[in-house]
């Protein structure tokens, strides 16, 4: 069938033919059932009155275990979702989460402590029948997607609405769509805005491309959170990031000549996550660099390693301790660099700059004050 004539079935066709020909779409409508009902009673501690929304998207369930997924970006839009509802009085608005239009519904994120409920996009129109001004908060990654996902409904009722902002949430900037992408939500928007979460792309610079405000929301993860475990009480365990890298397994083979137990992070609560970084001497990402697999663990006492990648880092990063100029310093010196590490005075001294670096750039009274300054429309780049 060509994928132009399939695009043309309204969703509920297109629903009705996955019911009957896959398993997991099966699954998905009873499991749903239940969500479905509990969403509906959810909603009703909202004011349907209100008149203006603040909407943050999330992506869906899992398809095959219909459960949440955790990570960084996820974490990340929960907690700027509790701190954007703190505001609420402030910007006379109501405000909430639904999973991604068209993905599989969840109720709420088990995985780590919130007071966030997960509502879906289809409820809003019918609920909320009195906006004039709509706030929807899209994750980077899902912009491209939005409105191909929307119902005609939706659509039509984002259209009834005067003031339609969307802010584009860039959590990565290498997943950040083209300005071109960004400037296709014009079709549903009357303002368009990007928050970004790391200060090396939040700047003139992007500005210029894309042509719309730049706010930095900075990140969620902040020391108040974390418990800091001292060397004493550390375990002869280095904790790794699940990220696929072609200098992966050389790595990880090189540090197999060590005593240490190797931990990839990953099939974990965040719960136990923090407990195993807190538990564990050492860390090391494969990742962006500077992302929660060193943020948090530095935070909870621990020495971490990582490559420093201009795109993320900024440049007081550079030549840092444990921030190695590539993955073949890192293969090289690496294992030395535990060694020489391995006492309380040099773990402490070093473990320190790297505790104090990372604060400087994540403190929660900045994080709180950001999230306000973008509520009041003072962006850090108009």
């Amino acid at each position: 069938m060509p994928e132009t004539l399939r695009d043309t079935y309204p969703y509920w066709l297109k629903r009705t033919f996955r019911f009957f020909n896959y398993r997991d779409e099966r699954k998905r409508f009873f499991r749903e059932i239940g969500i479905k009902k509990e969403q509906d009673q959810l909603i009703r501690k909202y004011n349907r009155e209100t008149e203006n929304l603040v909407i943050f998207l999330v992506p869906g369930a899992d398809r095959k275990t219909g459960k949440d997924t955790i990570s960084g970006g996820v974490t990340s839009l929960v907690s700027l979702c509790e701190e954007s509802a703190k505001l609420s009085k402030m910007m006379n608005a109501e405000v909430l989460m639904t999973v991604f239009p068209r993905e599989f519904l969840l109720l709420k994120h088990e995985n780590f402590e919130n007071n966030v409920d997960v509502f879906r996009f289809e409820q809003l129109p019918t609920y909320f029948t009195k906006l004039k001004s709509v706030l929807i908060h899209i994750p980077e990654f899902l912009v491209a997607h939005f409105e191909e996902n929307l119902l005609e409904s939706e659509l039509k009722w984002l259209v009834s609405i005067p003031k339609v902002h969307v802010n584009v949430i860039n959590a990565n900037i290498l997943l950040m769509p083209s300005e071109h992408v960004v400037k296709q939500l014009e079709s549903v928007a009357t303002k368009i805005t990007i928050t970004a979460a790391h200060t090396k792309y939040c700047t003139q610079y992007y500005r210029d491309i894309y042509g719309v405000p730049i706010h930095k929301f900075s990140a969620w993860i902040s020391p108040e959170q974390y418990v800091f475990v001292p060397y004493e009480k550390k375990e002869d365990i280095i904790v790794i990031s699940p990220d696929q890298n072609e200098n992966k397994a050389i790595i990880l083979s090189r540090l197999g000549e060590t005593k240490l137990e190797l931990k990839i992070l990953e099939n974990l609560t965040y719960k136990d996550f923090k407990e195993l970084v807190g538990r564990a001497k050492w860390a090391l990402t494969f990742g962006e660099g500077l992302d929660g697999y060193i943020l948090e663990p530095i935070f909870s006492g621990t020495v971490a390693f990582a490559v420093y990648n201009e795109d993320f880092f900024t440049p007081d990063f550079e030549h840092t301790n444990g921030i190695y100029g590539s993955y073949n310093e890192m293969l090289e010196n690496i294992v030395s660099d535990i060694r020489k590490l391995d006492n309380p005075e040099s773990y402490k001294a070093f473990q320190k700059e790297q505790f104090d670096l990372c604060a400087k750039h994540y403190n929660y009274e900045t994080y709180q004050r950001n999230i306000r300054l973008f509520y009041e429309e003072k962006y850090s780049f108009k």
